[in-house]
């Protein structure tokens, strides 16, 4: 059973208020008759079962006046606002269960004219089928720029090494698969690559076995490396506090390697051939 989005506040609205009763209910029976792009196939004799009121087409379009546009010759009848109200983000070609529709309004988009009275007055406000596409395309387009205008983050790893980027790339895809935990943004990736740095005191082969002592048994974060002994107990790994890695000495680390980074990518820019 289809579900469309249906607006509370339309009782209070001018339009919906000065409609006649049979007409009340056939605005509600249209707009949740129509298909998916806001067409509804004409059929006075089945609406008027169904709503349970004598209703008269001329006086219909008479009453919806610009709410309605008209198309193969009056067999079918398309609401402009539907479109906009049930699609508030716009349509994209993008999304598959838009395509649909998009293709419906562009082939009637060459038959849409302003409905116009029986006095052949145009009505003010009347709305262009081809316009209300444009302009939902227009506001999923803008969007896609506002995404592309915004700095892409990139991630600086501690360490150089393949083996390390391979043991992250491994640690990423383990809490993805483990925990269905995926870091959010690139932030939070770097701040759980320091908290790394931070308990394994800046050296590159404890934070790849910290790493791999995290995957084995099943955590979901990183903790200072634990041997077994003979004996079966537990004892921390311990490295020497004169060494211990402080916030400012990760921060000019990081900073440092991301130096070293920008001036290797840009010696490489100037290089002529």
């Amino acid at each position: 059973m289809g579900k469309r989005f249906t607006d509370t506040e339309k009782w209070k609205k001018p339009f919906i208020r000065a409609l006649k009763a049979p007409y009340k209910l056939l605005w509600l029976y249209i707009c949740d008759d129509c298909d998916h792009a806001g067409i509804w196939q004409v059929d006075m004799e089945v609406a008027q079962i169904r709503i349970g009121e004598q209703i008269s087409e001329e006086e219909a379009i008479e009453n919806f006046g610009e709410k309605i546009i008209l198309i193969d010759n009056g067999t079918k009848w398309f609401i402009p606002s539907f479109i906009e109200f049930q699609y508030p983000g716009g349509l994209s070609e993008k999304n598959n269960a838009h395509v649909g529709i998009i293709k419906i309004l562009d082939k009637y988009k060459n038959q849409f004219k302003p409905l116009t009275s029986p006095s052949n007055a145009p009505k003010s406000g009347a709305m262009d089928m081809d316009k209300d596409k444009d302009m939902v395309m227009d506001k999923e387009m803008d969007k896609d720029k506002e995404k592309d205008k915004k700095p892409k983050i990139e991630i600086l790893l501690p360490f150089n090494s393949l083996e390390f980027q391979n043991s992250w790339s491994l640690w990423k895809d383990y809490k993805s698969k483990e925990h269905k935990f995926k870091y959010k943004t690139p932030q939070s990736e770097q701040a759980s690559l320091m908290e790394l740095v931070k308990v394994a005191n800046g050296k590159e082969d404890i934070a790849i076995k910290i790493i791999n002592q995290s995957m084995a048994n099943g955590w979901k974060g990183f903790f200072e490396l634990k041997n077994i002994d003979n004996n079966g107990n537990t004892k921390t790994y311990q490295t020497r506090t004169s060494n211990k890695v402080t916030s400012e000495q990760l921060h000019e680390s990081l900073a440092k390697r991301f130096n070293q980074e920008s001036n290797r990518s840009s010696s490489h820019s100037n290089v002529q051939v």
